[in-house]
């Protein structure tokens, strides 16, 4: 199926709402990850230190008695305590104890101003005083570790504050694990949206294909169609001609003027149907030559160099009567110092600004102006078109390039335009790597701006 350059444009943008969609929900997936992964580990973290800190609780609030204070009795029920400004001797039978605090657990007991007074299994002071007592809340040591901290109001038999027992819990593998995650996820979705922003390219693809199909017929079926108008419409024309022909070396007479107009009338109407096969053909013809020249049915066209400089005046000369009849003025600027040169079809080019001066002319009431001017600037040639004519509404200038397009108030209907002529002056611009805009303001006038890549420019 040709990959038609005019349908390359949707395909783009129904590859890019795919690449969202999908992209969109892998990044909700991945969010939404992330998050229960983070939540779940915490809570389990949570958890084991709620069940140690009630454990270690209930065990020391059966031998505090004065709030502050540390009994030695506790050292028979713990094992390992080191209390402040002491030497630390843990004692290693406590096995169980001391192998959750190698594990990367930590437990210190503060009063009740968050000052340290013992620790279990290592020397108390190693994380800095706290400023509140939030059930949950992470906080680094004097090494940088991150720990995960949970603080139990210890009571005396009394049931008076005592002070907190402190567990903490090491993060430090925790956030590497995440710290790993969060690196998969940087670098794995712009990969990921890569593959799928091809696999989009492709899906789209597959799911234009019926629509490449009916624009290829759509194709033919105008190329078919102006070639099969050619035809009849020239034996037509060719039976015209010579019936006229034998009308007027005969002698006239009421029945035969009366014969003779009706042919002309047709002969009228048989050239503004050959004009449209004409216009048909050209822009069949035109589509085509698009697709050549971005390499999509394999063949180039022959380019041919043309100077823009004699175009111009070629064409000034030769619209200069028509002009003259309509009583406009035709000019031109034209920097004669430089011959800007293009690469392309010099009847088409051609055709191009006759079409635009053309127009200009049948618009333009009596008296006025038009201006074609010639510049260069960055490698393009730029030509304008500029008229005081009638001018266009702003509500017709988005359709205004449309094929069979036709202002409502537009005199083109007089002419026998079937309003092709600004789409064939697109698909021109178009085929040699151009751009066409119009502004125009009804009432004051209008211009057509064309911009066409250079090939040279010589003094």
């Amino acid at each position: 199926m040709p990959n038609l350059i005019v349908l390359q444009s949707p395909r783009l943008r129904l590859a890019i709402l795919y690449s969202s969609v999908v992209g969109s929900i892998l990044l909700l997936i991945g969010y939404a990850t992330h998050r229960v992964l983070d939540r779940a580990s915490t809570q389990i973290i949570d958890r084991e230190m709620d069940l140690l800190g009630s454990s270690m609780s209930a065990r020391l609030e059966k031998r505090l008695t004065v709030p502050g204070d540390l009994p030695p009795s506790i050292d028979r029920e713990i094992s390992g305590i080191c209390r402040i400004r002491q030497s630390c001797y843990p004692n290693v039978q406590d096995s169980m104890l001391l192998k959750l605090i190698r594990e990367d657990y930590h437990l210190q007991l503060l009063d009740l101003s968050g000052n340290p007074i013992a620790a279990i299994g290592e020397p108390p002071g190693r994380f800095p005083k706290p400023s509140s007592f939030t059930s949950f809340k992470t906080v680094k040591d004097q090494q940088g570790v991150p720990y995960h901290l949970h603080y139990t109001l210890l009571k005396t038999e009394q049931g008076v504050g005592w002070g907190y027992l402190q567990v903490g819990r090491s993060v430090a593998q925790f956030d590497a694990y995440m710290t790993g995650l969060h690196g998969l996820i940087l670098w794995g979705i712009p990969s990921t949206m890569v593959i799928i922003g091809v696999a989009s390219w492709w899906l789209a693809g597959v799911a234009m294909r019926p629509i490449y199909s009916a624009y290829g017929k759509i194709q033919q079926f105008t190329a078919d169609a102006s070639h099969e108008l050619r035809t009849p419409i020239a034996s037509t024309r060719a039976m015209l001609e010579v019936a006229i022909t034998q009308f007027d070396r005969t002698d006239s007479s009421v029945d035969s003027s009366e014969s003779r107009q009706t042919l002309v009338a047709l002969q009228r109407q048989n050239d503004r149907l050959n004009r449209l096969a004409q216009d048909l053909f050209l822009l069949s013809q035109l589509d085509l030559s698009q697709q050549d020249s971005f390499g999509i049915r394999g063949s180039k066209q022959a380019l041919e160099v043309i100077c823009l400089n004699d175009l111009v005046e070629d064409l000034e000369e030769e619209l200069a009567p028509l002009a003259l009849q309509s009583q406009v003025e035709l000019t031109s600027q034209i920097d004669r110092s430089k011959r800007l040169s293009v690469s392309g079809n010099s009847s088409q080019l051609y055709r191009l600004f006759s079409n635009l001066v053309t127009n200009a002319i049948q618009y333009t009431l009596p008296n006025g102006l038009i201006q074609i001017h010639l510049t260069h600037h960055r490698g393009y040639a730029f030509i304008s078109v500029i008229d005081n004519g009638i001018g266009i509404a702003e509500s017709d200038l988005p359709f205004l390039f449309d094929r069979f397009y036709r202002i409502k108030s537009d005199r083109s209907r007089q002419s026998g335009g079937a309003g092709l002529g600004l789409a064939i002056a697109k698909a021109i611009v178009q085929t040699h790597g151009g751009q066409i805009q119009v502004k125009s303001v009804a009432g004051v006038g209008s211009k057509f701006k064309i911009r066409l890549p250079l090939k040279s420019v010589t003094d």
